[in-house]
């Protein structure tokens, strides 16, 4: 059991919640194209010139640009790999961000949970890696629980739009009625034909329909698509990552040299169609920084699993950060987390197969 690659994993997940919680607080004040160039920028500055100092893994200081520290190493295909993976990431990206223009994030975000799973399938034809059967079922298990989190989330959001909007039906229930304080329902009903028709309805949508409205909407929403491919970009981008992370001299390096690539085209366009918002940059630079941090922090844990773990396995394991975002919710934001407790436990379980795999 390899306990060191499991630790950088989870590293990477504490990370991810950092930077979600970082990123929100920040998007109050930024575009998202102005957070993506920025904060690309400065990861790009920050880990070159942490390479300069600490040097590839012979213990010798680089004194030249981290790109040629790639080109020295003695499998030429690296930088062809790392190119490959820094566009699939910035085209995952656009994708992501269009994703969420065109469609509701109830039936685009929960695709991000299959990664995992897609993994299983491009990891072994890229690297020949095969899951044990425990293993595999850890993945799928992971996979269901952080599906059903979204989605759950997510309908709490619509039961709650759905009641609202309907306050004056008689067919539905009053929210916030005399004595109540918004805590309770002053519920009054119709007839008793359509008390019946309301609940039926209501219910079978809470309990059915929700759980598979993403999948349904892949025939109508070009939102899902387009998630959905997100996913599979992932997974194929991930596995690029192992691959580059074995062959570079260092995870650093290779950190390096991906994240300037990735910082180029969104650094140009941020110059061609807000170059004042570079002034940003210097004026709330602690802000920035923390975010880089973490966000280096949390990509360097996540290579530094993939020199141990399967790639399926590491990232199944980086999407723990749901389970802290809920614990975060819970603790920061006083909300209630009983509905999501059995979908916590099943992620917690997935994980125990895949550590005991």
């Amino acid at each position: 059991m390899n306990w060191e690659g499991f630790a950088y994993a989870a590293g990477a997940a504490v990370g991810h919640s950092c930077i979600d919680v970082s990123r929100k607080m920040a998007a109050k004040h930024f575009s998202p194209m102005e957070l993506i160039a920025l904060v690309g920028l400065l990861d790009a500055f920050l880990l070159c010139s942490l390479l300069w100092m600490l040097g590839s893994n012979s213990n010798e200081r680089i004194g030249s640009m981290p790109i040629n520290a790639l080109w020295e190493t003695r499998d030429q295909n690296l930088l062809r790999i790392v190119v490959i993976s820094a566009g699939l990431k910035v085209m995952a990206g656009y994708m992501y961000q269009r994703a969420l223009q065109v469609s509701p994030m109830s039936v685009t975000v929960p695709y991000l949970a299959f990664t995992p799973v897609l993994l299983v399938f491009t990891s072994y034809f890229l690297m020949h890696e095969i899951p044990s059967a425990r293993g595999l079922l850890g993945v799928v298990v992971v996979t269901v629980g952080g599906y059903m989190l979204v989605v759950d989330k997510e309908k709490d959001k619509k039961i709650r739009d759905l009641l609202l909007v309907n306050g004056d039906d008689p067919s539905l229930p009053q929210v916030g009625g005399v004595g109540g304080g918004g805590d309770s329902f002053n519920v009054s009903w119709d007839a008793s034909a359509k008390k019946a028709y309301s609940f039926r309805s209501l219910s079978h949508w809470v309990f059915s329909s929700h759980i598979f409205e993403p999948i349904l909407a892949l025939r109508r929403e070009e939102g899902s698509l387009l998630m959905l491919g997100v996913a599979g970009v992932f997974s194929i981008s991930n596995s690029l990552d192992k691959m580059g992370t074995h062959l570079s001299p260092s995870s650093v390096s290779f950190a390096a040299v991906q994240r300037v690539i990735m910082a180029i085209p969104v650094v140009f366009y941020l110059i061609l169609v807000s170059p004042r918002s570079f002034k940003h940059l210097l004026r709330w630079f602690p802000g920035f920084l923390i975010i880089s941090f973490f966000e280096i922090v949390a990509f360097i844990c996540y290579l530094k699993s993939l020199e141990s773990l399967l790639v399926s396995y590491a990232i199944a394991a980086k999407r723990s950060n749901v389970l802290l975002s809920v614990i975060v919710g819970r603790v920061v934001f006083k909300e209630k987390i009983w509905k999501k407790l059995p979908f916590v436990i099943l992620m917690v379980v997935g994980m125990i197969l895949i550590i005991l795999a």
